[in-house]
């Protein structure tokens, strides 16, 4: 934990596509959550308590409504839904990170404050009025959705749904700070939960959730765990608040129904003048977090040696007859076969070198965008060292020890890092691989005690120091004798695979362990190389010669 940074880098992350699955469903998304990283479980509890609470509040607001349901307990049932819709936009974070489903929670949420705006404009003077107004706002929630779901690219769908869901989320609270601010006592009184409430949504929800996607893959203390945990606290508060405010509501209502015409609506003196304004305004505001401060930030630079042009490299060698390295350079010159080389198709670097131990050989270093644009290269500039001018000067006539080569990136570009251990056992494979493949069984594992099977594929090992390992596996081969798991907890992304090559009886098994850690977090490669070769390969040798 000590070496996580405070803040991240002041840059977009930029997004990564992939398919989110839960529970056989799959849909396209971008990450939103390190599930992986040093707050990896605290983030997915967080999501699940905050979930839980959410419907829980819901579920509580709704039982103060009577039955049947009545106009009369509007603000009841828009608040308790809001908050339930709101608890299943965490559970959809959380599963389904940014995709579709999420987008459409975010729209369902959007319609619940629609309907607390509706209810406290001044233009819905009645309950036919506001009904009207509710059926309208609920259509044009509807065309967001169809237009999520259609849009060619989930990034269009976002900046759809989110362009219009962030107005509300700045014109509420400037709607109701307003009123607050300008009106009399009683206006005031009615007007400081919700102000207060929106507040604390729009500053600790809304914006953390936009500025956590932009670093989604730089762990800080900052994005991964202030920024998030804001979020679990403030959405259960947020909802009590206006779950509260929906019982005033409603009686405030059911008294005015008693003193003035129409019914079923607040006092003229509560009701919000002048909406359309303050809908505007948070539409413009909305747009700083979601456009301006991404502009600003700019892109995160690729790590060094990350995303280079550079698909293929080609090298060749050049060996002229002893005495022809001048008629060679002289010949290549004449056929301008550097220039061609540079202007072709695809062509990033071209170079040619002389041996500096021996004149009479030269390398061609070339790049080339794609291995397409090589193979071109290669066609057109066959015919020149077919001529007999050219294979009079090289020996054997040709050019030799060509070779091609991909472009890797560096660790630095990778999340994960990796590593690999070759070592023997004094026992034949066979012995070894009826011991590791059995899923219940421990014994191998050094400093474990006993394992328990807590569901299928899944094993608790108890070590002897008292800790606790929990596994999930990943792959069973029998055939290849090849056993692949990850380690779930007390640490995540942690997954290792152990080969037992096939030589049947024989004594001496050679077998591999490979393995996958997060980078700069616990277990580091250079801890479980050390742990492995220290302290595991001898332990394993001693086990399996008893």
């Amino acid at each position: 934990m000590a070496a996580i940074p405070v803040f991240p880098p002041w840059c977009l992350v930029p997004p990564v596509d992939k398919i989110c699955s839960f529970y056989g469903i799959k849909i396209p998304c971008v990450p939103a959550l390190n599930l992986k990283d040093e707050f990896g479980l605290e983030v997915e509890m967080g999501h699940w308590i905050t979930f839980v609470l959410l419907v829980l509040i819901g579920i509580l607001n709704l039982s103060y409504v009577q039955f049947p349901f009545s106009y009369k307990d509007s603000m009841k049932i828009t608040t308790g839904l809001y908050s339930i819709i709101t608890g299943f936009f965490a559970f959809f974070r959380l599963v389904f990170q940014v995709s579709r489903f999420l987008l459409i929670g975010a729209a369902l949420h959007n319609l619940a404050e629609w309907s607390i705006l509706i209810q406290v404009s001044n233009a819905c003077t009645t309950s036919t009025k506001v009904k009207d107004a509710l059926r309208n706002a609920t259509f044009f929630i509807l065309a967001i959705v169809v237009l999520v779901v259609m849009m060619p690219s989930l990034f269009l769908a976002v900046l759809v749904e989110q362009s219009f869901g962030i107005m509300l989320d700045f014109a509420l609270p400037l709607l109701f700070g307003y009123m607050y601010f300008t009106g009399n006592e009683r206006v005031r009184s009615f007007y400081k939960l919700p102000v207060i409430a929106h507040t604390i949504h729009l500053f600790f929800t809304i914006l953390p959730l936009v500025f956590a996607n932009f670093h989604v893959g730089n762990t800080s203390w900052y994005s991964s765990f202030f920024l998030e945990t804001a979020i679990y606290i403030s959405g259960p508060i947020t909802h009590v608040l206006y779950m509260w405010w929906s019982f005033d509501f409603d009686d405030i209502k059911k008294e005015a129904a008693e003193k003035e015409k129409p019914a079923d609506v607040i006092p003229t003196e509560l009701r919000a003048k002048s909406i359309i304004w303050f809908l505007v305004a948070g539409y413009v505001l909305g747009l700083v977090p979601l456009i301006a401060v991404p502009f600003v930030m700019g892109p995160c630079p690729a790590a060094p040696g990350c995303g280079g042009s550079i698909a293929i490299m080609g090298t060749s060698v050049a060996v002229v007859h002893p005495g022809f390295g001048i008629a060679f350079q002289d010949m290549v010159s004449s056929k301008r076969l550097v220039k061609r080389a540079r202007d072709a198709k695809g062509n990033l670097k071209y170079e040619l070198y002389r041996d500096i131990q021996d004149p009479d050989t030269f390398r061609f270093v070339e790049h080339w965008a794609s291995r397409e644009s090589l193979q071109e290269w290669m066609t057109e500039i066959h015919p020149l060292f077919q001529e007999s001018a050219m294979k009079n000067l090289l020996v054997g006539e040709k050019l030799q020890q060509f070779g091609a080569y991909s472009y890797y990136p560096s660790s630095e570009c990778r999340l994960v890092d990796s590593g690999a251990i070759f070592f023997e056992v004094g026992a034949s494979c066979d012995k070894v691989w009826s011991v590791v493949s059995n899923w219940s069984d421990c014994s191998w594992v050094i400093g474990c005690d006993y394992a328990v099977i807590t569901q299928p594929n899944t094993r608790s090992l108890r070590m002897k120091d008292g800790s606790t390992v929990l596994e999930a596996l990943r792959k069973l081969d029998n055939v290849n004798k090849e056993l692949v798991y990850e380690v779930l907890q007390p640490f995540k992304g942690y997954t290792s695979s152990v080969l037992v090559p096939d030589t049947g009886s024989v004594p001496g098994c050679n077998a591999t362990y490979r393995f996958t850690v997060l980078k700069n977090a616990t277990p580091s490669a250079d801890f479980v190389y050390a742990d492995f070769l220290d302290i595991r390969v001898p332990g394993l040798k001693k086990f399996f010669k008893s």
